[in-house]
């Protein structure tokens, strides 16, 4: 029997381990997909679903439907193993991989080649791995089928206008912000998206932007240690978290202040998980319930953030 809190947990795939923080270890180049805008440089408003937490929409894989979480968290993209042998999906390479999820056993898995089609855009000689997202999606009560990982969004600028459940993709070389959209200070490591966080006033440590992830901050039990969250006398609780690696039983305090992304919150559930043992798992996940009140717009090719108010008008210009 799940609590209220463990069942919102569950819901929205929340933090310590997001729609898929995995990681894939292939010893053979991942090409690029080559990515075609039916009007340049953008595509238009795509909906989001009311009742979701995650950047959810719709395409077409190999020509059939399939609903998309957007997952920035995703070193790589994925399609549900089931979906992909229904489809009889081509297979784009021999040797074996590993994924892996926040927590959990690694997945032993493979490739496969298809064409994925979007509102406005289509992404032609997709790479993804097979894992299970059917499995993945049942334990969160959603329906979704592929994870679109970095890998594609390498080759796009994602806004996402939550306040107003869109989004769009646009061409990374066309796209500017507005003149009142707020920089986050990013930095990629290993191709990763990776920000500051300081909890009640302890040292940053950097985090992954995950938009695989529905809760606001997710922290390794050695950081949450560093933090201070962890220290005698604390109250803890405990929430589920679901991942590749399964759902897991993780820790959750209430932290009294989260410094990120230019912003000060009050009053954080903060998710601590224990990292798989194999993986190189990040010291935190840094969620999209932080960017629900806010357009964001994250362009990983030149290693930008942006914070833009909801009301702001999009700008977008020719780079020179």
């Amino acid at each position: 029997m799940f609590s209220r809190r463990v069942l919102l947990s569950r819901l929205g795939l929340l933090a310590a381990g997001g729609a898929a923080l995995w990681l894939v270890r292939d010893r053979i180049p991942w090409p690029p997909p080559r990515t075609v805008f039916d009007a340049e440089p953008s595509t238009p408003w795509i909906p989001l679903p009311r009742d979701a937490r995650l950047i959810e929409i719709e395409g077409r894989a190999a020509g059939h439907p399939v609903r998309i979480v957007v997952d920035s968290g995703a070193q790589f993209s994925a399609i549900d193993r089931t979906l992909a042998q229904a489809l009889e999906l081509p297979q784009a390479a021999t040797l074996p991989m590993l994924a892996y999820g926040v927590s959990g056993q690694p997945s032993l898995t493979h490739t496969v080649r298809f064409d994925l089609a979007l509102e406005g855009l289509a992404v032609q000689g997709m790479r993804a791995a097979v894992l299970d997202i059917a499995g993945l999606a049942a334990a969160t009560g959603r329906e979704f089928h592929m994870l679109l990982g970095r890998d594609v969004l390498r080759e796009l600028v994602l806004e996402a206008d939550f306040p107003r459940d869109r989004v769009r993709f646009h061409r990374p070389e066309a796209y500017r912000p507005p003149p009142d959209a707020r920089p986050v200070a990013l930095k990629l490591v290993g191709g990763a998206p990776m920000t500051p966080v300081s909890v009640e006033g302890s040292a940053p440590v950097d985090v992954l932007v995950d938009t695989g992830a529905s809760g606001v901050l997710a922290l390794s039990t050695e950081a949450a240690r560093s933090a201070g969250l962890l220290a005698p006398g604390r109250r803890v609780d405990s929430a589920h978290s679901v991942s590749l690696g399964g759902i897991s039983l993780d820790q959750l305090v209430r932290a009294e202040t989260v410094e990120a992304a230019g912003l000060t919150l009050r009053g954080v559930d903060v998710q601590i998980y224990a990292p798989s043992a194999k993986g190189a798992i990040p010291p935190g996940l840094l969620g999209s319930g932080l960017f629900r009140r806010y357009r964001m717009a994250l362009d990983l090719d030149g290693g930008r953030l942006f914070l833009i108010p909801a009301a702001a008008s999009l700008v977008r210009e020719p780079r020179p």
